[in-house]
C-alpha cells in the first residue's frame, strides 16, 4: 500500500513534543529531579506506537470496528467510579496499572468523535432531520455523562461542543443550532450552579485577588512569572515562579514556566505552533477522502487546539480554570498518549487521500457505472 506521511505534520507534532519535554524537565527538576521526565519520556514512546502504528492502518478499520472501541472506553469510565478508580483531590478520573495511572477519559472523547463521525457518514446529507440531530447528540450522551459524574465538567464541554461543530459542518439548519445551543447552554447553567467548587472557580476567574490565598492563588503567580518573563525571556531554567511558588508548574500551567524563562516570544512560538497545526489539520480535513474522514479529522483538530486555547486562556486569566493540559507541552502520562493517537489518525487521514490516484479513482467509477 502506497501510503504517505504528512511531512509537516509529524515535524510539528516532534518541535512541540521536544519543546514539551525541555519543559518538563526545566520546571520539573527542582522537585523531582527527573522523575517526571522519564515517567512523560515512557508515555511518548507508547503514544509514539499508537501514532504510527495508527497511521499505517487504514480509517476504514477504525471507522468498521469503532463500537469495539467505544465500549472498551465506556466500560473503562464505569470502572473509574467503582472502587478500583484513584481518587485524586475530589475526582475518580483515573484506573492504576503496576503503579501507572491510566485516564479513560482521554480517550473517550476521541473515541466519542469517531463513533458521531461514523454516524454522520451514514446519514450524509439528512442532518437538516431533527430526527438524525438528536440521534447524533445521543451518541456520546453514555460518554459525558461517565465523564460528568467522575466529575469532569471540562471533558464534557470540549465533547459537546466538538459534536455540535460536527453537526455545523454536516449541514445542520440554523434554527436546530439555535435550538441546540438553547438546550446545551441550560444544561451547561444547571450542571455549572449544581457544584460548589465550580462556581468558585467561577468567581476565582471573575476576581482572582479577592481569593489570593486560596483558589486565586495559582492564576496569581502565573501572571507574575508571565510579567517576570518579558519579551525574550530569564532563560532557560531560570524560572523563580517554578520554586515553589507556582504549585505543580510542569502539569496545567506549564505554559507560565515558559512565558518566564522564554519570554513574550517564546509564547507567540507556542501559539504559533498550534496555529499551523489547525491549518495543517483542516487542510487533511478539506482533503480527505470521505465525509467520515473529513468530520474526524476536523474534530480531532479542533480539539486539539481548543484544548490548548483554554489552557492558555486560563494561565492568562481570560476563562475559568478547567483542569485541561497543554497538548504535547504539559505533563500528563493518558493526554499524551490520547494526543499523539489523535496525530495517528491525521496521519493516516492523510495519507489515505493519496491511495489511489485521482486519475484512477475516475476510472473506478466510469467501470463500476
Amino acid at each position: 500500500m502506497n501510503r504517505h506521511i504528512d511531512t509537516w505534520l509529524v515535524v510539528l507534532v516532534l518541535t512541540m513534543l521536544v519543546l514539551g519535554l525541555v519543559m518538563v524537565y526545566s520546571s520539573s527538576a527542582i522537585v523531582a529531579s527527573t522523575s517526571y521526565l522519564v515517567r512523560q519520556c515512557m508515555a511518548l514512546s507508547v503514544g509514539a506506537i499508537l501514532c504510527f502504528g495508527t497511521a499505517f492502518i487504514p480509517v476504514r478499520v477504525l471507522m468498521k470496528h469503532h463500537m469495539i472501541l467505544y465500549a472498551a472506553v465506556g466500560f473503562g469510565l464505569i470502572l473509574c467510579l467503582t472502587p478500583l478508580g484513584i481518587n485524586v483531590n475530589g475526582s475518580s478520573r483515573w484506573l492504576g496499572f503496576g503503579g501507572v495511572n491510566f485516564q479513560p477519559s482521554a480517550f473517550a472523547k476521541i473515541i466519542a468523535l469517531v463513533s458521531v463521525a461514523k454516524f454522520l457518514h451514514k446519514n450524509r446529507g439528512h442532518v437538516h432531520n431533527p430526527r438524525i440531530v438528536l440521534q447524533t447528540c445521543l451518541i456520546p450522551l453514555p460518554l459525558m455523562l461517565l465523564i460528568l459524574f467522575e466529575p469532569d465538567f471540562g471533558t464534557t464541554l470540549i465533547i459537546s461542543s466538538l459534536v455540535g461543530f460536527m453537526l455545523f459542518i454536516a449541514g445542520m439548519k440554523k434554527q436546530h443550532i439555535a435550538i441546540l445551543g438553547s438546550i446545551a447552554g441550560v444544561v451547561g447553567f444547571f450542571a455549572l450552579i449544581m457544584e460548589e467548587y465550580r462556581l468558585r472557580r467561577l468567581l476565582t476567574f471573575w476576581d482572582p485577588w479577592a481569593v489570593y490565598d486560596g483558589q486565586g492563588y495559582q492564576v496569581i503567580q502565573g501572571w507574575i512569572a508571565l510579567h517576570n518573563g518579558g519579551l525574550t525571556g530569564q532563560g532557560l531554567g531560570n524560572s523563580v515562579s517554578k520554586r515553589h511558588f507556582l504549585p505543580e508548574p510542569w502539569t496545567d500551567f506549564i505554559a507560565a514556566v515558559i512565558g518566564e524563562e522564554l519570554g513574550f516570544l517564546g509564547l507567540i512560538f507556542l501559539i504559533a505552533c498550534y496555529m499551523i497545526l489547525l491549518w495543517r489539520g483542516f487542510y487533511i480535513a478539506k482533503n480527505a477522502r470521505n465525509a467520515f474522514s473529513m468530520y474526524l479529522a476536523s474534530a480531532v483538530t479542533l480539539m486539539l487546539v481548543m484544548e490548548a486555547g483554554f489552557n492558555l486562556g486560563v494561565v492568562l486569566g481570560v476563562v475559568p480554570p478547567k483542569g485541561l493540559v497543554l497538548p504535547f507541552i504539559s505533563y500528563g502520562s493518558s493526554a499524551l498518549m490520547a494526543n499523539l493517537w489523535a496525530i495517528g489518525l491525521l496521519l493516516s487521514i492523510s495519507a489515505e487521500k493519496r491511495d489511489i490516484p485521482l486519475e484512477q479513482g475516475w476510472k473506478n467509477k466510469k467501470q463500476s457505472a
